[in-house]
């Protein structure tokens, strides 16, 4: 077994002739891996606002990457202004001086087009299975996983957000992981937050350059092994009950409904997070659903999970001295719940006051469930918060707690 589906209700019990939501947790888990051949895809912003230290930890974060990546991985690295520029393009990384010479070699030029950089990667996404398939002394790969570092604005080219989005979404069907970094504090975090969740990774906000090389040497570090590729969560709903999850798109088949969860790395810790809604029941047992869920292994073997049924007792009535909820799970929907709130607010109305409150629960959550990858984001963002209001800073760290909670992934 590759992957373990875990279920987990937020309550319970449920109460008889009474409609209920129930909140649930649905956690995979990576327990067998091994060592995968990956292409990183890099795309460097060599616009001129990246001048001084962005640009120069913008190279180093990809030199030194290098130290940390697999053998048998390659690289193409992209720069991009109002052109775009492959400077290395399926370098093995064993090749590690030639690389340090092209990336080391990146001036800086006009313009920021990031639809055309995504566009750029998804041509090579596609190309390269092709051509690999051609060249008998390169196996097949894994994954791509990419890594976008910019600081600013789409300025050339296409501006329109929506369509970038787009253009994003097509390339996360080729991609396993992403890290999109934002960098200094003219950039539309919004619109890169995105890009982040249609590639399937995260967004990084980052006002020092110098923690550059950090973060994405963290990334490849943690994400080498696969356990399970391309997987797929099955819910099957017993008739008349409804589902709703958070933080993945769902798609409608027999029974129930498909969530793609992607690729799942050895040591993953990934919840999909949602809520049942229950009509009223009668007494006694409630089946709700069956899960299970298919994938492919590190040695390209179709497999599938073993069903998991889920159930909840229908009580006549509650008793005082009855434990409704799981404390746990129901705190880990409440952070996923108000993630997607807060997300949804940053396109509308977002008070300081209001903004306040949402951290201030988190930062109760995030400690209760020992999330402290979580905590440690939440509490620095409630200190600046106090400092400074709702600044273009706070926003920013803000984004990208919600974007690292959305994702599902711990650590």
């Amino acid at each position: 077994m590759s992957i373990t589906v875990e279920p987990r209700l937020a309550k319970l019990f449920i109460v008889e002739e009474n409609e209920d939501v129930v909140p649930f947790i649905i956690r995979i888990r990576g327990i067998k891996a091994a060592r995968t051949r990956s292409v990183y895809l890099v795309a460097v912003d060599n616009s001129w606002s990246m001048d001084g230290a962005k640009i120069f930890y913008a190279k180093q974060a990809v030199l030194q990457m290098l130290k940390h990546l697999n053998p048998e991985d390659y690289i193409n690295v992209y720069k991009f202004n109002r052109n775009v520029t492959r400077v290395i393009f399926m370098e093995n990384i064993n090749n590690a001086e030639r690389i340090a010479e092209a990336v080391t070699d990146i001036k800086l030029g006009g313009g920021t087009d990031i639809y055309r950089v995504l566009e750029h990667m998804l041509n090579d996404c596609v190309r390269i299975p092709v051509e690999l398939k051609r060249n008998e002394k390169v196996q097949q790969l894994e994954s791509f996983k990419m890594i976008l570092i910019t600081d600013g604005n789409p300025t050339v080219g296409v501006k329109d957000e929506s369509r970038i989005v787009n253009m994003a979404e097509r390339l996360g069907k080729h991609i396993s992981l992403s890290l999109v970094i934002g960098v200094g504090d003219d950039y539309n975090e919004k619109l890169l937050m995105e890009v982040a969740a249609k590639t399937n990774g995260f967004f990084e906000h980052l006002s020092d350059p110098t923690n550059m090389p950090q973060i994405v040497e963290r990334m490849v570090s943690r994400y080498k092994e696969l356990s399970a590729g391309n997987t797929k969560l099955f819910v099957r709903t017993a008739p008349g009950i409804g589902i709703y999850v958070y933080n993945r798109p769902t798609f409608n088949i027999a029974g129930g409904v498909e969530i793609d969860v992607g690729d799942v790395y050895g040591g993953d810790v990934i919840d999909v997070i949602g809520e049942f809604i229950v009509p009223p029941q009668k007494r006694g047992k409630v089946y709700l659903a069956s899960i299970s869920a298919s994938y492919v292994t590190s040695e390209g073997k179709s497999s599938m999970t073993e069903t998991v049924s889920l159930s909840i007792p229908c009580l006549h009535s509650i008793s005082p001295d009855l434990l409704e909820v799981d404390e746990t799970t129901y705190k880990a929907v409440n952070a996923m719940r108000m993630a997607s709130a807060l997300a949804k607010d940053l396109y509308g109305d977002l008070s300081a006051e209001k903004l306040e409150k949402a951290v201030e629960e988190l930062l109760n959550t995030t400690i209760s469930i020992d999330r402290r990858d979580l905590y440690a984001r939440t509490i620095d963002l409630k200190s600046q918060l106090e400092r400074e209001g709702l600044s273009p800073e706070v926003v920013k760290k803000l984004v990208a707690l919600i974007s690292k909670i959305l994702s599902g992934r711990y650590g």
